[in-house]
């Protein structure tokens, strides 16, 4: 059943002059929900393709993690190879659900047994920041918890308890370091079976539910403020607005720099660096309207920074009435990785400013919720292995507790917690006054004891007490959207919503920090230019060619709600002064995205340091020209030819030519780092293709482990947040400018480097065909064009 309904000739065409506005909200809903609906059926299509290729990944057992086994299930850590990157192949992330099977087979009297389905969950590696390992190539895998049955149905039909796992054991326990070698004659195969239903899209409609179907509860019910930002968002430029002040919510803001307010001189050496247009976006949080302020930053202009400073003054000082010490501040973005950087950074300042705030980073509330008894209404006989999903958070807890008992491996101080990690150290701490039945039962699991139905009641209990404490103390989330939807809301109230890279999230994505959450401002930042939603089936020719549905709606699924409001002017402020970019490497996508109004952070010589000079002469070398205004050239190869890969594309001529480069730069000494003098420089290497991606990842892996280190490869859509001294970006077509044509990658490319860029492109990549004609690409030829006028083409 559909939220809107539409005449029945109504087409589902969108033409671009409508897909910013919507005075009907209807057509909104419509759009919005059909389109997520196909895309949901192309994801469980995609998911399902990758259980049946059955693809394999190595994996070692190494050993039972102790205190986890129940009367059905002995639990394991599996360290896992993750795989090289690829289009082709998907691997699970610490909130999926899916299980495992391992090729081989146990031999025993009883019968020849298969172990296959094995409920799995990836938890954090307990090794990933320990040094001194005999391989230290275990702290680069991925750690899964493998829950095995003890119980077995030998080849008579009957049950019979036996330990297969241990065949396959590599180490005599977490903590036999000297055994974690990763052997590759121990290592076993194993498949993954993904779960297809997908949590992403669950959430993403329930927002938009939120907003459009009435409630009966009056706990469900929306807020004015809430229903006030979604009829804006529908309709910015006629739209009430009644305007906040988050200023006058946080006075200290006004003038952070009185002494009366006694902010931490880190923060206050922050704040007095911010540049005019920091400081104007700062200022315009006066007028915040109806709640939702937009901040728009080209590539290097610290949106992140500022994200990060904001937070931490609102943080300092205590709100007038609140009974909080610190206002809780909820930090969301659509990409985990990202999500673990800005949880570390806010960590890291935070604890150099002296602040003493409770940060967390969290994963997948939902996944731990959607099985609980609680929501879904299951009876006890799940309980303690019955069921495959998580129970409440015992599992996830336990999990952490004994993982981090019986290894011993002090967590990385530079790293903020996970929810997991805070909540195991609050009870630790407590364990003696606020949770002594929850240590006895503990006690009695790290005794061997099985535990009866009412003790594992008490269990899920006490954790789920143990967790709500945690948050009611916690100041600072960082998660995903997805990862906050639902009742998680209930328990953590933040005053102050920060959604970082939002343009890159569907508008749904988006919704769930407003549908949920009632704060006194949601603050949504990111560059329109550079990134916008991934969707899938947008091509009609490309989805059947795919086997997918095609999606009639994916054009408005691609604008984010970012995007929709730069288009009619509702950003409420503008960051376009670019601190990474040196020797002027910000001028080509100035002029190209920007409208030239993206400016330099640097003036004069200070654009050309010493390091930057030295790389502007490497280029001048490889060119034979005595000088170039612009630290970018674009190498032609000559005979250079695209090869096709099953579904990807890759070139050797490029390949070979980008590896000797980097090799050749990363032993030159006086390649140093921007950001640190006393450093080595580093590298990346970016192309458009995964097949190429991965075949330079291969090479890479060849050398010694510090020229590693310094170098980084990724494809152009996995690029975005990332940057590097040099960036080699290898184009890889030599017939056509294919998807690099489009503009939000293009930018995202060509604005990784901090000194130097070096793009290996062929001529015909300035070319795309249109009506079967061929015509003069739109933007790529923008970058031949460029170093043509300053003679920065060099033909090899």
């Amino acid at each position: 059943m559909t939220m809107a309904t539409l005449p029945a000739h109504w087409q589902p065409e969108i033409p671009s002059r409508v897909l910013h506005t919507f005075p009907v909200q209807d057509v909104y809903v419509w759009r919005h929900e059909q389109g997520t609906l196909i895309e949901m059926q192309n994801e469980e299509e995609i998911l399902k393709r990758f259980n049946d290729a059955r693809t394999q990944f190595k994996a070692w057992p190494i050993a039972p993690i102790p205190g986890l086994t129940t009367s059905f299930t002995k639990s394991w850590l599996f360290l896992v190879k993750v795989p090289n990157i690829s289009d082709d192949v998907a691997f699970p992330s610490l909130a999926d659900s899916f299980t495992i099977s391992l090729d081989s087979r146990v031999e025993k009297p009883d019968g020849t047994f298969s172990l296959v389905h094995l409920n799995t969950s990836r938890i954090q590696n307990p090794y990933g920041d320990m040094e001194n390992l005999v391989c230290p190539f275990a702290s680069r895998c991925a750690a899964f918890k493998v829950d095995v049955p003890r119980s077995w149905q030998n080849d008579d039909g009957i049950n019979v308890e036996l330990d297969l796992m241990s065949e396959f054991q590599t180490a005599s326990g977490l903590d036999d370091f000297a055994s974690i070698t990763l052997d590759e004659r121990k290592h076993q195969m194993i498949t993954i079976m993904w779960d297809t239903f997908s949590l992403t899209f669950e959430a993403e409609l329930a927002a938009l539910r939120r907003f459009v179907e009435d409630t009966r509860l009056q706990e469900r019910e929306l807020s004015p403020k809430a229903r006030d930002v979604f009829r804006m968002i529908l309709n910015f430029r006629d739209s009430w607005k009644v305007y906040y002040n988050l200023h006058e919510e946080f006075p200290h803001l006004k003038n952070p720099t009185h002494p009366h307010h006694r902010i931490p001189k880190l923060l206050l050496e922050r704040f007095q660096s911010f540049n005019s247009d920091h400081r104007s976006a700062y200022n315009a949080l006066t007028a915040i309207p109806n709640g939702l302020f937009l901040v728009n930053g080209c590539p290097g202009a610290g949106k992140t920074e500022w994200n990060m400073v904001l937070a931490a003054l609102i943080q300092c000082k205590r709100r007038p009435g609140s009974k909080k010490r610190h206002s809780p501040i909820l930090f969301v973005v659509d990409l985990n990785k990202t999500v673990d950087d800005a949880a570390d950074r806010y960590f890291t300042l935070c604890k150099a400013a002296g602040l003493k705030l409770r940060i967390v980073r969290m994963h997948g509330w939902p996944y731990e919720m959607r099985n609980s008894n609680k929501l879904n209404g299951s009876s006890l006989k799940q309980k303690e292995g019955g069921s495959r999903g998580e129970l409440d958070f015992t599992k996830k807890f336990l999990t952490t507790a004994s993982v981090a008992k019986h290894t011993g491996v002090n967590r990385n101080s530079n790293k903020a917690p996970t929810l997991d990690e805070a909540a195991w150290d609050y009870y630790h701490k407590h364990e003696d006054d606020c949770f002594t039945p929850l240590r006895r039962i503990l006690l009695s699991m790290e005794a061997g004891e099985v535990l009866t139905t009412g003790d594992w009641k008490s269990l899920r209990s006490q954790v789920s007490l143990l967790y709500r404490a945690v948050l009611r103390q916690t100041d600072f989330v960082a998660t995903t959207p997805v990862a906050a939807y639902g009742s998680f809301s209930k328990l953590f109230r933040p005053d102050v919503v920060f959604v970082d890279e939002a343009p890159h999230a569907r508008e749904l994505t988006t919704l769930i920090s407003f549908a949920f959450f009632e704060p006194i401002a949601w603050i949504l930042t990111g560059d329109v230019k550079q990134t916008r939603p991934f969707v899938k089936g947008g091509d009609a020719r490309d989805a059947k060619k795919q086997g997918l549905k095609f999606n009639p709606y994916a054009e408005q699924l691609r604008v984010s709600l970012m995007a929709r409001a730069e288009m009619v002017g509702a950003i409420n402020s503008k960051l376009l002064v670019n601190k990474r970019a040196h020797g002027n490497l910000h001028l080509l996508p100035s002029k190209m995205f920007y409208q030239h109004e993206m400016t330099s952070g640097y003036e004069g010589i200070k654009r050309y340091p010493p390091t930057v000079v030295h790389l502007k002469k490497y280029l001048q070398q490889l060119g034979g020209i005595p000088e170039i205004q612009e630290n970018r050239a674009v190498i032609c190869l000559k005979g250079s030819q695209e090869e096709r890969h099953i579904n990807s594309f890759w070139n050797p001529i490029h390949h070979k030519w980008v590896v000797d480069q980097v090799q050749k730069l990363i032993r030159d000494p006086h390649f140093r780092s921007i950001a640190d003098l006393n450093a080595l420089g580093r590298v990346m290497i970016q192309t458009p293709y995964a097949t190429a991606a991965r075949l330079y990842l291969a090479e890479v892996k060849q050398w010694p482990q510090e020229l590693q280190d310094r170098v980084e490869i990724m494809t152009v859509d996995k690029a975005q947040g990332n940057q590097a001294d040099v960036v080699f970006l290898d184009m890889v077509r030599t017939t056509t400018a294919g998807f690099m044509n489009e503009p939000q990658r293009l930018n995202v490319a060509i604005t990784r480097a901090r000194q130097a860029e070096v793009i290996v492109m062929n001529y015909q990549m300035t070319w795309r065909t249109s009506h079967g004609r061929p015509v003069r690409a739109e933007y790529t030829s923008q970058i031949w064009d460029d170093a043509a006028s300053d003679r920065r083409v060099f033909a090899l």
